[in-house]
């Protein structure tokens, strides 16, 4: 009884961390439609340092899905099969 116990607490610190790991790649998600938005508005000499940032945010958002699709491979015991594919907007 104990052992399942211990499961149960790791399975719902694994959900919890999924839940954390997902509002992150929502956010960076949310932040690189930010970044195009405002790369797409800017026009003359700012618009390579909007362009930069609309960069950087795809950046963040990709190392955010990264962290979120090895978690969950990790709650799915690593058993093959593969992570959804994040969906834009």
């Amino acid at each position: 009884m104990h052992e399942l116990a211990m499961t149960d607490q790791m399975d719902s610190h694994l959900a919890d961390e999924a839940i954390r790991v997902y509002i992150d790649w929502r956010e960076e998600s949310a932040g690189v439609w930010d970044a195009f938005d405002r790369w797409e508005s800017t026009h003359g000499a700012d618009a390579g340092t909007a362009f930069a940032a609309y960069r950087a945010a795809l950046d963040r958002e990709e190392c955010a899905a990264r962290v979120y699709a090895d978690l969950l491979v990790r709650v799915a015991g690593g058993k093959g099969g593969s992570a959804p594919t994040p969906s834009p907007r």
